[in-house]
């Protein structure tokens, strides 16, 4: 039975490793190996401090476990799922055997066994009998990091089906988000606190071994120190866990394969609408409401959108940073569109009630009323809490200019995204059991998250320039520049998307209906096959690392620094140019600038490259 769903996904994986997806995994399998890279690396340092590297390495663990506990949940789809094999008269336990074993084989797999090797390494340096211990240890702890995927994936899946579940999971995944980004802050200032050389305190030790992925690292420690009983015990630990694990989640599968997503929620309220609307506007307005409020997808991006923003601006208080409260409102507004990119996809095969009653308009507008109901007034109430509870006055003019610029900018950029960059989810009727198997955006997110800062560039150079010439009008002018530039871009945005459903709705439903982008085809016109060109792997990956560096090095590196410079603020956070001496500050953010252009460049050309026919000869 392993061999089989092995091979079978081994097919799959060949068979969709085309286009973008390609570049995508390539990419994630780079950056994967630079992780893995650093944590062997973390192995092999020598500081001064007692007891650093085993702390290292286990606080380093709990990351990997972190990530695989999380990221299926983030990215969804699984390869093989559950309802796949529901009509197979096979026990639970041997289905749960044979999707453990097709789990082992992926990209994620190999990475996460070459970052483990560290421990190995750790144990070499310490002696033979550590060695010995280490390697068990290493093998013991992918396995478990491997089953508390599965089954997370499948509690989560269980949870999600309810709307408090839903939050729960986008809380976490909202959590996940920050840490990753910017909770290396938090260690590179107590790197610098003298860690490094004085030690972790004692308690913080203890916490990192006490959870599962720090066992290992006991156990070499123990055999290091001659504590037999105990390094045996860890394992023999490690074993019962997994143990453990598997049964657990071979339970859960029987809940997955013959339940149902049931989505509860109160019918008599009815939602309340602006009294400038009226008629079929008003109707999808209330729809959307409701949506909101009683679909778990929906509930579950709210959580996101409102957890990653809060904690962005939460986490520095750890250190005592209040800088950076003013900027929770802009965030959640940046954040709101960027996971609300694919609002038409959960509809499924219901687009043809709009396209058969020509309602094309007012379902769109409809839903942009609705998310800024949401989404607006939850940024609105952020934005003038966290702003006067961080006691800046110089941010006011900051956040009045952001805001409205990123609110109405989003609303307009996520419903064109997904009206043009539709990703079809299965239909209402045949979504799948486990709530969070649904369409993937990973790289409509990604690009939306930095296109979505451009509708805030007018207000905020207005801004840069009151503060440079200090000029009062000027700079409290960005408010005005940025709610004209936000009613614009969403009204003209739109508008561009009313006329791309109407002109390509029966194209989106074929999409809908059967997951494949619909082929338009002349009748007069004979057929001629011309194929597109192929990029290389090496222009896949060029590709796939621009996309994701380019606006890394452009906006939080380059301009973002030249902004801050301009303002002549002290705050360093994690922008490079800042934390160089004062005669590099300058030239280093301008070669950021310079070099986020170069790598979008190249993102531009190849991916346009790879959209034009491959004639003869070319």
């Amino acid at each position: 039975m392993v061999d089989v769903l092995i091979r079978m996904k081994l097919a799959i994986i060949r068979n969709s490793m085309t286009g973008g997806r390609a570049a995508l995994m390539i990419t994630g399998g780079v950056l994967g190996l630079l992780a893995a890279a650093t944590t062997v690396w973390l192995s092999l340092v020598n500081p001064s401090g007692p007891g650093v590297v085993p702390d290292l390495l286990a606080t380093t663990y709990v990351v990997w476990l972190l990530g695989w506990v999380v990221g299926p949940v983030w990215g969804a789809s699984s390869v093989l799922r559950v309802e796949h094999f529901a009509l197979l008269p096979m026990p639970r336990r041997q289905l749960a055997i044979g999707l453990l074993g097709a789990a082992f084989v992926g990209v994620t797999t190999a990475v996460t066994a070459l970052a483990f090797l560290s421990l190995v390494v750790y144990g070499i340096r310490q002696g033979v009998l550590p060695a010995l211990v280490s390697v068990p240890a290493a093998a013991l702890q992918l396995v478990l990091v491997v089953l508390l995927s599965r089954a997370s994936h499948s509690v989560f899946g269980l949870i999600a089906r309810g709307r408090l579940g839903s939050a729960f999971t986008g809380l976490l995944l909202a959590a996940f988000l920050v840490l990753t980004q910017s909770g290396w802050i938090v260690v590179v200032v107590i790197a610098y606190s003298e860690v490094l050389s004085t030690g972790f305190p004692s308690g913080y030790s203890a916490v990192v071994r006490a959870i599962p992925s720090g066992w290992g690292v006991a156990a070499v420690e123990s055999a290091r120190h001659g504590q037999w009983w105990r390094a045996v015990g860890m394992l023999a630990a490690m074993v019962a866990l997994s143990g453990l694990l598997l049964l657990g989640w071979s339970r859960t599968l029987g809940s997955l394969r013959h339940g149902r997503t049931t989505i509860r929620g109160s019918s008599h309220a009815p939602a309340a609408t602006s009294p400038v609307l009226a008629g079929r506007t008003a109707a999808v307005v209330r729809k959307e409401l409701r949506t909101w409020w009683r679909d778990p997808a929906r509930t579950q991006i709210l959580a996101i959108v409102l957890g990653w923003a809060l904690g962005t601006a939460l986490l520095p208080l750890t250190l005592g940073w209040t800088a950076v409260l003013p900027w929770a409102g802009p965030g959640m507004a940046l954040m709101a569109a960027t996971v609300a990119c694919n609002l038409y996809a959960p509809d499924g095969t219901a687009l043809w009630l709009t396209l058969q009653t020509g309602t094309e308009h007012e379902d769109l507008r409809g839903r942009q009323w609705a998310y800024l109901l949401v989404f607006g007034s939850l940024t609105v109430a952020v934005t003038v809490g966290f702003t006067l509870w961080s006691g800046y006055t110089w941010a006011w003019p900051w956040v009045l200019a952001l805001v409205p610029a990123l609110l109405g900018g989003g609303v307009g950029l996520a419903l064109y995204t997904s009206v043009v960059a539709l990703a079809p989810g299965p239909d209402a009727h045949k979504r799948p059991d486990n709530p969070l198997e649904h369409g993937e955006t990973p790289w409509q997110s990604q690009v939306l998250f930095w296109v979505g800062l451009l509708p805030a560039v007018p207000a905020v150079m207005t801004v840069v320039f009151g503060t440079v010439y200090d000029n009062a009008a000027l700079l409290w002018a960005g408010g005005p520049v940025g709610l004209a530039t936000g009613v614009f871009l969403g009204w003209w945005l739109g508008r561009v998307a009313i006329g791309r459903l109407r002109a390509k709705g029966p194209e989106m439903l074929y999409q809908m209906r059967t997951g494949r982008a619909a082929k338009t085809v002349a009748v007069a016109a004979p057929k001629v096959d011309v194929p597109k060109a192929k990029l290389s792997r090496r222009e896949s990956l060029v590709a796939g690392l621009s996309w994701i560096l380019g606006p890394l090095c452009l906006i939080p590196q380059g301009v973002i620094p030249v902004v801050i410079l301009l303002a002549g603020a002290e705050q360093k956070v994690w922008f490079l140019a800042l934390y160089m001496p004062d005669p590099l500050r300058w030239p280093v953010a301008i070669l950021m600038v310079l070099l986020g252009c170069f790598l979008l460049h190249q993102a531009i050309r190849l991916t346009v490259k790879s959209s034009r026919p491959a004639w003869p000869g070319k």
